[in-house]
């Protein structure tokens, strides 16, 4: 196997160390229960649009709230100086936390999706829909936090880069019907959250993967510029 991938699932595993040491595991795991219990409250017949909600969540809090506080974390005991001395690149640091969130936040999403729907979900559709939502905010939630001093500085600026996200949840329960919406990367999100669960047409799938791989391109370009520039500036 390529030295650089060994380099890469190695820090993966460090990150999930990091992610229990810091207790986000724990936390994710008390809101997927948290969210279980929701669910077995809501009528059989309205659970589709409040389950593909509840698992957007996911992706969502562990992308962008989570790397925040995880660089900041970093950042603040010298990790990303020391860094600078270590043989890993920029790619590496970036992909291995997005990767390590992702897994946590699928295993949420199918706990979630069991508790809701039992076995009958396209898990396929469910797993690229999760994995797809968490790679954007991660890399969204590195460029936030690449200016930032401070967790306190970070809870500021999350309203800010996540309403425009949520905007597409208008359409997803017919509140309100727009090409506008399309425009949104997360409309793909919800579409395929929502194509796991009761099916979607493939204007629908070819839409979503096409919005979402753009838009993770372009979040990762613009997340590694901001990492090399503000956050560490010798990693490459």
């Amino acid at each position: 196997m390529n030295r650089e991938l060994i380099k890469l699932f190695r820090n993966i595993g460090w990150d999930l160390r990091v992610a229990l040491r810091y207790n986000i595991i724990t936390v994710t795991i008390v809101i997927t229960i948290l969210y279980t219990l929701i669910i077995k409250l809501i009528p059989g017949g309205e659970i589709t649009e409040v389950l593909a909600t509840l698992i957007f969540s996911d992706p969502t809090m562990l992308g962008f709230i989570f790397i925040g506080a995880i660089i900041l974390f970093e950042k603040d005991a010298n990790t990303l100086q020391a860094l600078s001395v270590t043989p890993i690149y920029a790619w590496q640091y970036l992909w291995s936390k997005a990767i390590a969130l992702t897994l946590i936040a699928l295993f949420c999403s199918c706990g979630i999706a069991i508790a809701g729907h039992g076995v009958h979900v396209n898990f396929l559709w469910l797993i690229l829909a999760t994995t797809l939502s968490s790679f954007l905010f991660i890399f969204i939630g590195i460029i936030g936090v690449s200016r930032v001093k401070s967790f306190n500085h970070y809870i500021i600026l999350i309203p800010l880069f996540l309403l425009p996200t949520v905007l597409p949840l208008i359409d997803f329960y017919d509140i309100y019907k727009s090409w506008i919406f399309y425009l949104i990367p997360t409309q793909g999100s919800l579409l395929l959250f929502r194509a796991a669960f009761e099916g979607g047409t493939p204007f629908d799938i070819i839409y979503s993967f096409g919005m979402l791989g753009i838009s993770i391109y372009i979040s990762y370009k613009l997340a590694e510029k901001h990492f090399l520039n503000y956050l560490t500036g010798k990693i490459n």
